[in-house]
């Protein structure tokens, strides 16, 4: 039996893990485009500031892939799936032949197509590689940066390189930073934080070119004002690679279609990570939801099914957590935008903000600024789908209590 795995992220070791604690003999090998082995792509902003050592990034002892008995194939990239060969085509020409297969290839970084791309001081935030290229150009000696994107990794970035001293300035395309994660005001409490910390933000308007010679000088805006700089990073967001089972007879949506064993349409075939599309587990929305937690789980369910055991995944959670200058900011569940008609529950002090949207009585999202007090305990009455309409407001006090002996599971009412 030969199982092979495509990715080395949190999915791709996960499955490892979970082959060897179901089979400990048949054969192992994990497909790496990357050179470095496993490492934590959630630490990689913290090696920016130093705020991380640069050793603590990998997730693994050294020996982790020989005492696993695994090959490791490192800078090995997979171009595309043979499933009637039951094959991988590496780039070097190696055919990898495999019993099962699993797809942990992961996403790749959007990359926005304008003018200066390919100048010096250029970079896409994503993967050590570029991390290491972003602290080498620090170390040279940066002013200004230009931060393209305020999701979560572009927010991330920009503290970072704002603890380095550098003149930071995030552009980003939606009214919002953090949108997809927050409602509008919460937004805006964020980029009060921002502010306060020496980063500028710019909403509501693109990077339509970057500028210089041969490496940047500064950057023009689809609001046409030109902003000076030497540095630019892009952390838009990242795309599925689901170009990598084109033509292989892979169902596919906004990422590889899996059902709740991690198994996609094709015999001896699995998908897990940021490469997979599952069920949200509160919704039941279907989207690639991709956070490390669901990696790690989906990983270990497709090696436990692909090992011989039986495995079901229970769903992918929404939860976002990041400080921004050592405040917390929280986001769990659905949005406003997302989840339409909701009542909403808002509390909001010089301190903290904190707001919870209900659906029929359950909460379906969640999201903190300053305070993370409860929001543990809450996010699991939302996964558990329990009734907490008769708290009202009740729920955003830091007194509350969330235990059957101090609220009766009859007042919290049924689960859903």
């Amino acid at each position: 039996m030969h199982h092979v795995i495509i990715g080395n992220g949190g999915a791709g070791t996960s499955a490892l893990k979970a082959i060897r604690s179901v089979d400990a003999v048949s054969d192992v090998t994990i497909v790496s485009r990357e050179r470095f082995p496993a490492y934590s792509p959630c630490s990689l902003p913290d090696l920016i500031s130093g705020g991380l050592r640069g050793d603590l990034i990998f997730r693994f002892e050294p020996d982790f892939y020989e005492a696993h008995g695994a090959r490791f194939l490192e800078s090995a990239e997979a171009l595309r799936i043979d499933t009637a060969a039951r094959a991988v085509a590496l780039a070097s020409g190696e055919m990898v032949h495999y019993d099962t297969l699993l797809i942990a290839a992961g996403a790749t970084p959007i990359v926005p197509r304008m003018p200066g791309m390919d100048l010096g001081g250029v970079h896409v935030m994503g993967t050590l590689d570029a991390t290491l290229g972003i602290i080498d150009h620090l170390e040279k000696g940066v002013e200004g940066a230009a931060v393209i994107g305020g999701g979560f990794m572009g927010i991330e970035t920009a503290t970072n390189l704002r603890a380095r001293g550098v003149g930071v300035t995030i552009v980003e395309l939606l009214p919002n930073v953090l949108s997809r994660m927050l409602d509008p005001d919460v937004s805006e409490r964020v980029e009060v934080l921002l502010a306060a910390g020496g980063v500028d933000v710019v909403t509501g308007a693109s990077v339509e070119a970057i500028l210089g010679d041969d490496t940047v000088s500064g950057v023009s805006l689809s609001n046409g004002r030109e902003m000076a700089c030497d540095m630019v990073v892009v952390a838009i967001g990242v795309a599925p690679n689901v170009h990598l089972v084109e033509g292989a007879g892979i169902e596919t949506g906004r990422g590889i279609v899996v059902d709740g064993a991690m198994r996609t349409n094709v015999e001896g075939v699995y998908a897990a990570g940021d490469i997979a599309e599952v069920r949200e587990r509160i919704t039941g929305t279907k989207g690639s939801f991709a956070i490390w937690p669901n990696a790690i789980e989906q990983g270990r369910i497709a090696g436990l099914n692909m090992a011989g055991a039986d495995a079901t995944y229970l769903g992918a959670d929404v939860v976002n957590i990041l400080d921004v200058f050592d405040v917390p900011v929280v986001a769990m569940g659905g949005t406003a935008a997302t989840l339409g008609d909701a009542t909403v529950m808002t509390r909001s002090t010089p301190a903290y903000m904190k707001r919870l949207h209900l659906v029929g009585g359950r909460i379906q999202g969640l999201q903190f600024v300053g305070t993370i007090r409860n929001a543990g305990p809450l996010y699991g009455l939302m996964t558990d789908g329990v009734n907490v309409g008769g708290l009202g407001e009740r729920l955003l006090d830091d007194t509350l209590v969330i235990a059957p002996s101090v609220v009766p599971p009859e007042r919290l009412g049924p689960k859903g």
